[in-house]
């Protein structure tokens, strides 16, 4: 049957799921929520190897979506606790009625202001609908304006990028190109953002319209805000409502400065949060310690705290700054253009015999990588107890799937007891200056697993000597 919205049967469907909703409210927070939750430490663990990465506009992006995650979970689980306390009213109401405001004995005072401030149990019930309904709403809203955020970022991204094919034509020209896009683009953004924190402040004068509209039809598309502007607008012209809406950004603010930006201080003089140093062992530069997903390597790591070996693995995680370093130390190693930062990249591959596998590295891109090694051997040192040691490093991924690089330094004549790996290298000061320093110092204990038996090999043939003496 074909649906007419003007027709008075089309209404009263409306008016019956209207009352129904809320079952179906119920049902869609739950599973929101369950799939909000679930999803929040896998996101949360990309976020982390993009901060370890130093891929700024990735880190922006997540970090962008677990706030929002985080304040829909919060909408949504009030908006269940509220609806939860309408079940109750309305059971409530079963039993008993209406609020008899005689029966309660109060003095003329008190019920006089009762009756004002309270008013009829119905009209609690009322109140707690229009909330529900308005959470509900509000959070879905949240979700489309999540999606034009990432949306607004990835056309501006992706335009950027494609700009990129002039640039071997005229340079000048595809500076000019650039500038004046980004320009126009930013400004387009402030002039929405205006907009919507003024509830549409720049649609009701004829001067501002003329100029915002064919920026709002444009940004329309990239939006995508023509699939849900009629619930914006239907939001927007309820004065109680609106004001809801426009306190989400403030309240993402809020919400992003309690979760990163506050602890506890549990002493005058010990953090429990520093790095790793000579007087504090952090998890994160040991292997054997990153038991979750979401435990990285802070700079460098070693396997363990306790090492009983002859030989102590190193590895380093990469940082786009030691790149810099390099190029700063041996210039024929710079290209012609910095390919480093955001785009698309697409991996070479062939097939042979019905399978699918990557091409080996070319012999040019071999050679790049061995002298590249070289110059970071040389830029970078590794000592114990301020003793430097012989190593050459490789490149590797570790077992969170970090890349970097791998050396093994040879202990064997080390002395039992503590000692300190302390890792030297350019470290900068400010952009493109760099400074030889200290990058951390790591202890470690060396006992080796057959120093007692040695100990009494040794003794042994001691005793043997002086017998034979």
């Amino acid at each position: 049957m074909k649906n007419d919205y003007r027709s008075n049967q089309f209404k009263k469907l409306l008016d019956n799921l209207q009352q129904e909703s809320w079952q179906l409210e119920l049902i869609i927070s739950g599973f929101a929520i369950y799939g909000l939750i679930a999803g929040y430490d896998s996101i949360d663990l990309e976020l982390l190897k993009a901060v370890q990465k130093e891929e700024g506009f990735t880190s922006f992006m997540l970090s962008t979506l677990l706030t929002s995650m985080l304040i829909l979970i919060i909408i949504l689980l009030t908006h269940v606790v509220i609806r939860g306390l309408w079940i109750g009213a309305i059971g409530l109401r079963y039993v008993s009625g209406d609020i008899d405001y005689r029966n309660l004995n109060y003095s003329e005072k008190f019920t006089s202001f009762l009756k004002n401030k309270v008013g009829a149990f119905d009209h609690y019930i009322s109140r707690l609908e229009n909330i529900c309904s308005t959470l509900f709403a509000l959070a879905f809203l949240m979700i489309f304006y999540l999606i034009s955020f990432f949306m607004v970022i990835g056309v501006f991204a992706v335009s950027i990028n494609y700009l990129e094919i002039i640039k071997s034509n005229s340079e000048t020209f595809y500076e000019f190109i650039k500038g004046s896009f980004i320009f126009i683009y930013v400004f387009s953004i402030l002039l929405l953002l205006i907009d919507f924190l003024g509830a549409g402040i720049l649609k009701k004068y004829k001067w501002t319209s003329i100029i915002y509209y064919p920026i709002y039809r444009i940004f329309s598309y990239i939006t995508l805000s023509f699939l849900y502007r009629p619930l914006v607008y239907n939001f927007l012209d309820q004065k109680n409502a609106r004001w809801i809406g426009i306190l989400i950004v403030p309240v993402y603010f809020i919400v992003s400065l309690f979760s990163s930006g506050f602890g506890t201080l549990r002493s005058n003089y010990l953090d429990h949060e520093q790095n790793t140093s000579q007087q504090f062992t952090g998890k994160e530069n040991y292997e054997d310690q990153l038991i979750e997903n979401t435990d990285m390597v802070n700079f460098a790591s070693i396997p363990s705290k306790i090492i009983e070996k002859s030989y102590l693995p190193v590895f380093i995680n990469y940082t786009n700054y030691m790149e810099d370093a390099v190029f700063k130390n041996d210039s024929t190693l710079l290209p012609e253009e910095d390919e480093r930062g955001f785009g698309f990249h697409i991996t070479n591959m062939q097939s042979a015999s019905g399978l699918v596998s990557f091409q080996v590295a070319p012999i040019d891109n071999l050679e790049n990588q061995s002298k590249y090694l070289k110059v970071f051997d040389s830029i970078f040192e590794l000592q114990i107890d301020s003793k430097k040691q012989v190593y050459n490093f490789n490149l590797t991924k570790n077992r969170q799937e970090q890349f970097g690089f791998e050396t093994i330094l040879d202990i064997e004549e080390l002395s039992r007891g503590k000692h300190f790996l302390r890792i030297l290298g350019p470290d900068e000061k400010e952009k493109g200056v760099f400074e030889k320093d200290t990058l951390i110092t790591i202890p470690f204990w060396y006992f080796p697993e057959n120093s007692s038996l040695q100990n009494i090999q040794n003794t042994n043939e001691l005793l043997g000597t002086i017998t034979t003496n």
